[in-house]
């Protein structure tokens, strides 16, 4: 049995975004290799109390935190940053440490997979598994305009980073020194120098539970009722929110059965109650704030239509948790978006200009408005897609086909 040293920042058992991620793909590997994972000390109890009996003799886990002075700096603001570098820094005696004892076959970063933060893994002889990793995700050129200058500038600087990846010590030295690279979405694949490119393989690093596919929504397509269109995530600009409310508006002038159902906060608010108000909207479109993941998901099942116009993701759960239910999607063809859908889950809309994207995004609301039958078959395959491709089993099965080619090379 192979054996795999895990840098592993984020790892803890049932929470969502990169702790879940780490998490779960240490279970998924564990079916298959020994791993020897490294996490962070703040989660050593909910690990040890959650550990599955059936992958003990396969997980040794050992954990490692900064001084507290650092601790207090990674609570403030941007503070993430420099902690996770001197988690990195401080990890390195415990990887030698532990590629003395052990001699693994492969080191492996697995989580906070951004391309643009450092990983000192590459530095050592064992060879060395890159990802998943994103960061390289940029909002479509067409649309940079309609973001707010501080936010045109940041995706500026992105695409600059991109294009000038092989300067960059940070995602060069990994990109050369990889044995394999995993990237989470095909335009992740961008951000690696041309001459690596050939060690990227494409898998998204998120997946559902058993806990969300429990949830289903009541697939009968025929009932007349208001239609309820539904937004859920964080209210930022690349999020595009506007362009769903900017939608409902132009449809709520010709039909008046429709209702959307805006969940989640963030700064775009203000500007979306604006816009509400300034159009007389209070009694079509309604923002909740957050609420806990059981709530959201029985409010997903009693929505009709779920418009999700981000315009970048990886692994989106909102999106997931979506589909997993059985809601029919409209989204753009675009990063994350265009790995968890296809032709057949949802509606999607390839990105161009923003009127022009807006118009057929508000076409494929309309599309759904009018078609009951279609709402239902693109929500059941929806939810088929989830459940046979996007749950953790298949995940791992994904992981041991990559990891299979990497040994016959």
């Amino acid at each position: 049995m192979k054996k795999i040293l895990v840098s592993a920042y984020g790892c803890e058992p049932f929470r969502g975004s990169e702790a879940g991620v780490g998490w779960n793909w240490i279970l998924q590997m564990a079916r298959f290799y020994e791993l020897f994972v490294i996490a962070r000390e703040n989660d050593r109890e909910r690990i040890e109390q959650n550990l599955p009996e059936e992958f003990r003799s396969n997980l040794h886990f050992y954990y490692y935190d900064t001084c507290k002075l650092l601790m207090k700096v990674k609570k403030k603001d941007k503070g993430l940053y420099l902690y996770y570098w001197m988690w990195q820094i401080g990890i390195i005696p415990l990887i030698s440490q532990l590629i003395k004892q052990f001699k693994p076959d492969y080191t492996m970063h697995l989580t906070f997979g951004s391309v643009w933060m450092p990983t000192f893994l590459p530095f050592f002889r064992t060879p060395f598994i890159w990802g998943p990793v994103g960061g390289g995700d940029g909002v479509p050129k067409q649309m940079l305009k309609i973001l707010p200058l501080k936010q045109r500038i940041v995706q500026g600087l992105r695409y600059g980073l991109i294009a000038t990846s092989w300067l960059n010590p940070i995602v060069a030295i990994p990109s050369k020194k990889s044995s394999l690279i995993l990237c989470r979405t095909e335009n992740n694949c961008e951000a690696i120098p041309k001459k690596y490119r050939n060690k990227c393989q494409v898998i998204l690093e998120t997946a559902m539970g058993d806990e969300v596919f429990a949830n289903c929504k009541d697939l009968n397509c025929q009932r007349n009722h208001v239609i309820e269109i539904m937004t859920t995530g964080r209210l930022v600009p690349f999020k595009n929110t506007m362009m769903a409310v900017e939608g409902v508006h132009t449809l709520s002038t010709k039909y008046s059965n429709i209702h959307m159902t805006i969940i989640g906060k963030g700064p775009e608010k203000h500007r979306i109650l604006e816009y509400i108000q300034n159009n007389k909207l209070e009694t079509i479109v309604e923002i909740i704030p957050e609420i806990p993941r059981e709530q959201l998901l029985m409010r997903l099942c009693d929505a009709d239509i779920y418009a999700f116009p981000s315009l970048r993701e990886g692994g989106s759960w909102a999106l997931m948790e979506a589909m997993a239910v059985g809601l029919p999607v409209v989204c753009l063809n675009w990063t994350g978006m265009r790995i968890i859908t296809d032709t057949e889950s949802a509606i999607r809309i390839e990105p161009s200009d923003y009127e022009n994207t807006k118009s057929e995004f508000t076409a494929g609301i309309e599309k759904l408005l009018l078609d009951s039958d279609l709402r239902c078959s693109i929500g059941t395959a929806a939810r088929d897609r989830m459940m046979q491709v996007f749950n953790w089993t298949h995940v791992g099965d994904t992981i041991k086909e990559i990891f299979d080619q990497l040994e016959e090379k």
